[in-house]
């Protein structure tokens, strides 16, 4: 990974754009869920037959890079979105201390991701006067306190977070019906090209390789993140026998070169108890297999061997290769769809009252711990962070540091600013608010 922003331009250079109780666990029999993925496995000439895989023109490699050390490039830091980065990415040692804050003034800002150097965001105001740029995605400098290094002023929403690779960092733009992704130079933030992407937007960039994965609710789409060609993409809505109803993308991931791809009814739509999970491989080309879930599926991760993905009301953990249900673990309260992180055999999701870790080979539960998160969890080591409440009942948000192994609380302090979702990397801790502001913590 190119480290950006700072090495030819000037400091704050402005570019403008024209434009409860444990959860169940079960293990399932080899035969059943054999039987089961089988059923709707997919291969080369099914396909075809279907027209769920559309190859294009473009040639672009779904490999999963080595993430560099200190690293946070995309939402949930990886291909294989494990929410799970090293010791070196942030502060493992308590009580952490606010090192310094930026702060958008009546702004939203995006979740933010880092290179090697860099932290890149966009602060965006939809009630901006009209001579005002809408949004600016912003390099900053931890090193200097989060000095700005240069903004990209563009009269647009943004609608996801930015992904840095390959020297660029690489923003999605709305409205999510007609959404176009720029690609910014992140030494300079001057524009280096923009892409078109069709369909109604899910809100999560990602980058593999070459390839960019641009997802919509209806097509898993992969352009060449170099060109923005078109490589392939995937339709669950024209696998054979398909509800449409059922089949909006919710989330995906990647591993040894294969797409996990979850679908379920869009946010927002009537509650059901249909999803299904889908592995597509562009080498065959085309779906491995195909599996019906509990319900529309909340967040993938694939590590350890085994593809992990949440529900409404469990987590199911399946063979990458077969699709075979390998176990899965039910809770009584319903499951945060956004909450997941799996490192070193362990993986954690959430509920409103409590966090649960689970081992990641048999489903069993190694811990849970009385806490309510709101938003995600991530892992730097052996540490995992959450943000949100030991009592439901009470409004005290807290910043708490678990230990992964054994679930035992290190470390919590009651945060007085709606935090809402934290990162790693540079060695820092970062958080960003729902009042515009980005928080860096390390250890005292």
């Amino acid at each position: 990974m190119t480290a950006g922003c700072g090495g030819r331009s000037d400091a704050g250079r402005d570019t403008t754009a024209t434009t409860t109780p444990p959860p169940t666990t079960t293990r399932a029999t080899p035969t059943e869920t054999a039987t089961r993925a089988a059923a709707t496995a997919g291969d080369g000439e099914m396909a075809a037959v279907d027209e769920s895989f559309e190859q294009g023109p473009g040639t672009c490699a779904l490999a999963a890079d080595p993430i560099p050390d200190g690293t946070w490039p995309m939402v949930h830091r990886d291909p294989a979105g494990t929410n799970a980065s090293p010791t070196a990415n942030g502060p493992t040692g308590f009580p952490l201390n606010e090192r310094w804050t930026m702060s958008a003034v009546d702004a939203q800002v995006t979740f933010p991701v880092a290179d090697e150097n860099f932290v890149y965001l966009v602060a965006a105001d939809p009630d901006s006067d009209p001579s005002v740029p809408t949004a600016a995605v912003l390099c900053h400098d931890p090193r200097r306190n989060g000095e700005i290094q240069w903004r990209y002023k563009i009269d647009a929403m943004p609608i996801g977070p930015p992904v840095a690779a390959a020297g660029l960092v690489y923003v999605p733009f709305g409205p999510r019906d007609d959404a176009r992704v720029l690609a910014i130079d992140r030494t300079n933030g001057e524009l280096r090209n923009a892409y078109d992407l069709p369909g109604r937007f899910v809100g999560e960039l990602g980058t593999a390789g070459t390839s960019l994965v641009m997802p919509s609710e209806d097509a898993y789409r992969v352009v060449d993140a170099r060109t923005g060609e078109h490589c392939w993409s995937f339709t669950p809505n024209q696998v054979r026998d398909s509800d449409r109803r059922d089949r909006k993308i919710r989330a995906a991931a990647v591993g040894d070169g294969v797409a996990y791809i979850g679908t379920g009814y869009p946010d927002g739509e009537p509650t059901t108890e249909i999803g299904h999970l889908y592995a597509v491989d562009p080498s065959v080309p085309g779906m491995r297999w195909h599996v019906p879930m509990s319900g529309p599926v909340g967040r993938i991760a694939v590590a350890d061997g085994v593809v992990v993905a949440t529900t409404g009301d469990g987590v199911a953990g399946f063979a990458p290769r077969s699709g075979e249900e390998l176990w899965t673990a039910t809770s009584d309260a319903s499951v945060r769809p956004a909450t997941l992180a799996v490192s070193d055999g362990v993986a954690v999701y959430g509920t409103r009252r409590t966090l649960h870790g689970l081992d990641v080979s048999s489903g069993e539960e190694r811990w849970s711990l009385p806490f309510g998160v709101r938003g995600d969890v991530i892992f730097v080591g052996d540490v995992l962070y959450a943000v949100g409440r030991s009592d439901p009942t009470s409004q005290r948000i807290l910043l708490a540091a678990v230990d992964a192994a054994s679930g035992q609380l290190r470390w919590q302090q009651e945060i007085y600013d709606p935090i809402v979702d934290v990162m790693a990397a540079n060695g820092y801790l970062y958080s960003i608010t729902t009042d515009g502001r980005l928080f860096a913590f390390t250890s005292i």
